[in-house]
């Protein structure tokens, strides 16, 4: 049996260790543009190229998530301030 999609169920049932971009940004529920900017700002990991695919761990886009959510939850009253506003790189 395919789906609308013209995955079969068993093909959607297989663990997932690798995304490509599209997939990795609709499992964060956001945009590709959005998913390369928080790439771009390391916010989230760089994906691998093999061959002529480029291909994002799920772990580590896991890993990524849970930091972003540690991070904002440790900041949540600080006010809105950044500590790193201030200072040159």
């Amino acid at each position: 049996m395919k789906s609308a999609a013209g995955a079969t169920l068993r093909s959607l049932s297989l663990p997932r260790f690798a995304l490509r971009r599209d997939e990795v940004a609709a499992s964060l529920a956001i945009s590709p543009s959005l998913f390369d900017s928080w790439v771009h700002e390391g916010l989230m990991p760089e994906g691998r190229k093999i061959g002529g695919v480029v291909l994002w761990d799920t772990e580590l886009i896991r890993a990524a998530w849970q930091a972003l959510n540690e991070y904002r939850e440790s900041h949540a009253d600080d006010g809105g301030e950044n500590p790193f506003d201030n200072m040159v790189a």
